[in-house]
């Protein structure tokens, strides 16, 4: 059957990227499929135009299987690649979605979740990967199909952002500390300045920002604020852990249980205050009242308003301290101390109870060397490997305990001597000073039984003596 092959059909497909045959199970004499060959098949593809793409095995299917009188898909041409778009990786969240974490107990922990991201100069923020081109591809028929290039995108770069020094245009990267977002207009912006116009609770988590950080609300009790630059919180600090390395203004109080502490390298100044821990390396300023707090300033204390007055607790400050009211009229115990450096007093401890632990250790030393000299005459002069090991390694400690006490001793001295340096040192009361204060100007103590009014504390000839 000579022409046997125009009995079967071919139809193209998918923008003649694919083709399909009809084979016929019989033909004008009835045996067309005893008759036809893939040569046959193969005919009529290329009298179609297709000579390239073609899948010989599943030609050769169709007769192995008796595939007849169905399509059979039997060649392809070569697709178009469309290229790639350009990407943006980002290196920060860029939804804030809250992830509690789980504590020791198995307890699920919302203090630690936190709607802010802080960078550091130089940290990449956003990466762009460039486009690629489209790959043209081929149809059955030879004619080109063409692709498309991927499309590109812009890094969206935003205030206190650069592109990096070393990578180049396609890496964004922080201009300054501070914290990272993705602002309304999708922009990739770092703020050194943050706002938070409410409260610091469960729904922002603990704050840990570099930069400058303005509260509108309160700190709730139980969470933490940490900022490398100033702090201005518009209500109160509740029980919470706030640290500052810069200035701190509190426009309301500071109050809770004595489970809070406020710490600045900088001036503090705060409304009130009550039953709280105050470190504070600059200026305390008061707008009222300071009661049963512990506090340790390294400038000077100044309370201001006639309300002022520092009540209970116990007040160390390195400079002077002026205020209103000492002391409360229900005699109440407070103790107040100037012209003390509080790191110092506070290294003085350390001190102390280091030696305190020396001697402890020196004395336990001195008893298992005791123990095991005891052991070495019972065993006529031989210990074991081990315990011979370990009798020198006590014989080395007991000679380096006189030479770390004698260090120790060195800088204690050195200490109370700065502890004693009270300079002109004062306590400036400008209304009333009530009795149970206790007043210490560097190493001179006078406990006040009576009420004195209008009057400047200064040590004198060691004393300690109201000035009018």
């Amino acid at each position: 059957m000579a022409e046997g092959w125009s009995q079967i059909k071919v139809i193209l497909r998918n923008k003649d990227l694919e083709a399909c045959v009809i084979v016929p199970f019989s033909g004008d004499g009835g045996q067309v499929q005893d008759l036809l060959t893939v040569d046959d098949v193969r005919k009529a593809l290329k009298a179609k135009g297709i000579s390239s793409g073609i899948m010989l095995d599943e030609v050769e299917r169709i007769f192995s299987e008796s595939l007849f009188d169905q399509e059979v898909l039997v060649a392809r041409g070569t697709a178009p690649r469309h290229g790639e778009n350009g990407k943006l990786e980002f290196f920060f969240q860029t939804k804030k979605e809250f992830q509690p974490k789980e504590d020791q107990d198995g307890r699920i922990d919302y203090h630690e979740v936190s709607f802010l991201e802080t960078v550091k100069k130089g940290d990449q923020l956003c990466k762009r990967t460039p486009p690629t081109n489209g790959i043209p591809g081929q149809s059955l028929l030879g004619k080109e199909i063409g692709a498309k290039d991927g499309r590109d995108v812009v890094i969206p770069q935003g205030q206190n952002t650069e592109f990096s020094s070393s990578e180049g245009p396609d890496v964004l990267v922080a201009a300054c500390d501070g914290c990272v977002t993705l602002n309304k207009s999708k922009l990739v912006e770092v703020m050194s300045k943050l706002e938070i116009k409410g409260d610091i609770d469960l729904n922002t988590g603990n704050i840990h920002f570099n930069g400058a950080l303005v509260i509108g609300g309160d700190v709730k009790a139980g969470f933490v604020v940490e900022t490398t630059g100033d702090l201005e919180i518009g209500g109160s600090v509740e029980d919470a852990e706030v640290k500052v390395d810069g200035n701190a203004l509190i426009k309301k109080g500071f109050v809770g249980d004595g489970k809070g502490l406020i710490s600045t390298t900088g001036d503090l100044t705060l409304k009130f205050a009550q039953n709280q821990r105050i470190r504070c390396e600059g200026n305390l300023t008061l707008g009222g009242e300071m009661m049963h707090c512990e506090t340790r300033v390294g400038g000077d204390v100044t309370a201001s308003g006639r309300k002022g007055a520092i009540i209970g607790g116990v007040t160390m400050v390195q400079g002077n301290i002026e205020v209103p009211q000492l002391g409360s009229v229900n005699f109440t115990k407070t103790t107040i101390q100037v012209g003390c450096d509080f790191k110092m007093e506070e290294r003085k401890q350390e001190i102390d109870e280091e030696l305190e632990k020396l001697g402890k250790n020196e004395e336990k030393v001195k008893q298992a060397l005791y123990n095991l000299s005891r052991l070495k005459l019972k065993q006529q002069g031989k210990l074991s490997e081990e315990h011979q090991k370990l009798f020198s390694r006590l014989q080395d400690t007991m000679k380096y305990y006189p030479q770390y006490r004698e260090k120790l001793s060195a800088e204690l001295k050195d200490v109370n001597q700065k502890i004693g340096d009270h300079r002109s040192a004062q306590i400036k009361i400008t209304g009333t000073l009530h009795p149970g204060v206790k007043v210490v100007i560097g190493k001179f103590t006078k406990v006040f039984n009576e009420q004195m009014g209008h009057t400047t504390l200064r040590e004198a000839r060691g004393e300690i003596v109201g000035f009018a």
